[in-house]
């Protein structure tokens, strides 16, 4: 779900129900001239907003897998790992380097499938049982550096999405302010079928916003 990108459009029901207000004010003193969008629309076919709403799902998907490979490292372990991606980041991993972050990755991976091994196995030696307590301890005492790591991800990710979020709505009300200086309208509104009963498709200028919205670059 594009969830960050529909906070584009929160203020939609405002919008329109200020728009309907602004018509009955002396609409007999001359024609009122308008314009919908209709935003389920608009947000499918926006090309700008569907690559970032992808940048942001991968974004996403990264600072979990970061998390997921952490879970079950060493400290020595963890601390390797975060400078071999920050030289990744910057792009000087040599080959051996690159070759031994790809370990230190699945390594916790490697470990979590031993550690549901060892608890599900009803009869453990000696050795077994020392190396699931082993695990059990380094999972435990991860995990208030894994809950730190999430709240910094989390609050990297609120300001990627507020950052984005301002952007298109900057971005699509200059495309129907431009809309409507073309089209002598004096108004757009937001197309809702719970507070507009009937509407001839004619005044649908949705695909006029796009057609500006894609050719921005």
């Amino acid at each position: 779900m594009r969830q960050w990108i529909w906070l584009v459009f929160a203020s939609s029901v405002l919008l329109t129900l200020t728009a309907w207000r602004a018509m009955t004010f002396d609409s007999s003193s001359q024609p009122i001239t308008m314009g919908l969008v209709d935003m389920e629309k608009l947000v499918a076919n926006y090309q700008a907003l569907k690559q970032d709403d992808e940048q942001y799902r991968q974004t996403v998907q990264r600072r979990q897998k970061m998390l997921e490979t952490r879970a079950l490292l060493e400290a020595k372990e963890w601390e390797e790992l975060d400078n071999l991606e920050q030289k990744e980041a910057n792009g000087k991993l040599t080959d051996t380097e690159r070759r031994r972050l790809e370990e230190l990755r699945k390594l916790s991976e490697q470990r979590f499938t031993e550690l549901q091994h060892l608890q599900l196995k009803e009869s453990k030696n000696e050795q077994e049982r020392k190396r699931l307590e082993y695990l059990l301890n380094l999972q435990n005492s991860n995990r208030e550096k894994l809950q730190k790591l999430m709240q910094k991800f989390e609050e990297e990710l609120t300001k990627l999405n507020e950052i984005l979020t301002t952007r298109h709505r900057q971005r699509i009300r200059e495309a129907a302010t431009q809309v409507a200086q073309q089209l002598g309208l004096k108004i757009i509104m937001i197309s809702d079928d719970d507070l507009i009963l009937y509407a001839e498709t004619s005044l649908d200028v949705t695909d006029k916003v796009l057609e500006i919205l894609n050719s921005s670059k």
